[in-house]
Order: structure tokens, then sequence, then C-alpha cells
């Protein structure tokens, strides 16, 4: 009896860790959000087992990158626990170094757990240093490993850029009204 319980309870809590969030379709944000993950699945085989493992992740549909010399880059998105939208979130980013080009592309920010999404949503997530070619939609890149309880994948939508550069980037969140983590 107690194993049946504990069995219930053990798959009750992976359903709700597995589950997927559904954009909804009134909304073009949402769907742009839908879209850019389809996209990074697709385009990104070996991104899937890390979707897999995610505890959550940020979406940013469309961030635009422009850079010779110096640059930077600024994107929205939401931020999703399980299959829920708890936040929005800006991206941006000033690089240096050597660069030219502009860019347009999607990106997802991976959590493997509920630490690192806390993390995330108290600001204390950043990283520097990127070097990428890319091509019209040809660029793609992606972390092989959860690196801090976090992975990273992009793929271009358009542009041309080459880069060699130190980068710092910055996250920043803002909760839903009414969310669990507001403060």
């Amino acid at each position: 009896m107690i194993k049946t319980v504990v069995i219930v309870l053990l798959l009750s809590c992976a359903g709700i860790a597995s589950a997927e969030w559904q954009a909804d379709p009134a909304n073009k944000k949402q769907v742009a959000s839908a879209n850019a993950i389809a996209q990074i699945k697709e385009r990104l085989p070996r991104s899937q087992p890390f979707f897999d493992e995610a505890y959550g992740m940020a979406v940013y549909p469309a961030v635009t990158r422009l850079g010779f010399g110096f640059g930077g880059a600024t994107g929205k998105g939401f931020v999703i626990e399980s299959d829920t939208i708890i936040g929005t979130s800006r991206f941006s980013q000033f690089t240096s170094g050597i660069q030219a080009g502009v860019r347009n592309f999607s990106m997802v920010v991976l959590f493997k757990d509920k630490d690192a999404l806390d993390a995330f949503t108290k600001g204390k997530l950043q990283f520097l240093g990127q070097a990428g070619l890319a091509a019209g939609t040809k660029g793609i890149a992606g972390t092989p490993a959860f690196n801090d309880g976090v992975a990273i994948f992009t793929v271009t939508r358009w542009g041309l850029m080459g880069e060699f550069t130190v980068s710092g980037a910055k996250f920043s969140y803002r909760p839903m009204p009414g969310s669990k983590v507001e403060e």
C-alpha cells in the first residue's frame, strides 16, 4: 500500500516537471515564442535532451545584434516554469572585439532545476565571450552541457555576422502579476 502511494506521488510529480508549455494562439508574442522553441528543436536536434531535462526556460523569439568593433544586442521574451509563464525578461548585451555585421536570432535559456531558475529570476545569470559566424539563416550555437544548471541555444533567423568578441550580457526579469514568484 505504501509503495503504491509513493509510486503514484512520484509519477504525478514527474508529470508536473515534464509538462510542456502551450502558447495562447490569440497572443502573437506567445506564438512567436512557441515557434522559436520549435525551430530550435528542429534545427538543433541535440537540444531535445536539454528540453526534456529542463525545469524551466526563458524564450527570446527575436534578438537583434549589431556590431562593428563594438556592438550590442537586445531582445524580449517570456520566462516559463513547467507549463506556466511566470514572467517576462529582457536580454541585453554589449560586445567588443573583432566583429562585423548584423543578425537576428532566437534564443532559449534552459534551466535544469529550480535553483538555476531562481538564480535567473534574482538577476544572477550572466555570461562572457563568444565566437561565431552567421550567414542568412545558417548560424546556430548552443552549450554542449548544462553549465551551472543553465544551457543556451540560439538559431539565426537572418543576417550576416562574423565575430570573436568579449561580451557582457544582462538578463532582467519581471514577474507576471499574481505569479507565485512575484515579490
